[in-house]
C-alpha cells in the first residue's frame, strides 16, 4: 500500500462531535454528515477533518468528530466541541476518488492487509484522522473520481 509515515504536532480542531458504536458505522458516519449540513452546522465547520476517537482502544463505542482547525480567537458556538490530537508519528494514506467509497476501501486495505502485515510499526493510540482536500477545486466536488484526501493512522515503533 501506499504510504509515508510523517511526524506531526498536536493540533486542536472545533467540531460537531457524535458518538457511535462500530457495528453499522459504515452508513451512520456518512448520514452525520449530511446531518452536519443539512442542520447548517457547515457555516461553522467545513469539514477539513474527519476524526475518530477511540482513547481506550477495543471499545464498542468512539466518538467522531467533524472537524476544522480551531482559532482560540474565537468564541466556541452552542452544540460544538474542541478536541486536542496529541502529537505522533502518523501512517499518512493517500485516498483518490469518489467519497465515501474510496475513503471506505483504503481504510478496509490498512486493516485487512497493511496492518496484518506491518513489522516494524504498531498502532501507537486510539485515533484515526481522515484529512479532506477543499471539493471546490473538483468539478463534482468530493463526488468527483480525482478527489484527494487522506488517512492518518499514530505508529509507533515496535520494540
Amino acid at each position: 500500500m501506499d504510504y509515508k509515515i510523517v511526524k506531526k504536532d498536536a493540533f486542536t480542531v472545533i467540531a460537531n462531535a457524535k458518538n457511535f458504536p462500530y457495528e453499522g458505522a459504515k452508513e451512520a458516519v456518512p448520514q452525520f454528515w449530511q446531518e452536519h449540513f443539512g442542520e447548517g452546522k457547515g457555516t461553522v465547520v467545513m469539514g477539513c477533518y474527519g476524526i475518530n476517537i477511540d482513547v481506550e482502544m477495543g471499545q464498542e463505542n468512539f466518538e467522531y468528530l467533524i472537524a476544522d482547525p480551531y482559532d482560540p480567537q474565537h468564541d466556541v458556538p452552542e452544540g460544538f466541541v474542541t478536541r486536542t490530537i496529541p502529537a505522533f508519528d502518523w501512517a499518512v494514506f493517500p485516498c483518490r476518488g469518489a467519497m465515501p467509497d474510496a475513503l471506505q476501501d483504503v481504510n478496509t486495505k490498512i486493516y485487512t492487509e497493511w496492518l496484518p502485515a506491518l513489522k516494524e510499526y504498531e498502532f501507537a493510540a486510539g485515533y484515526c484522522v481522515e484529512y479532506y482536500d477543499d471539493p471546490s477545486g473538483y468539478e463534482k466536488g468530493t463526488l468527483d473520481e480525482n478527489y484527494y484526501c487522506e488517512i492518518w493512522i499514530p505508529v509507533k515503533k515496535k520494540g
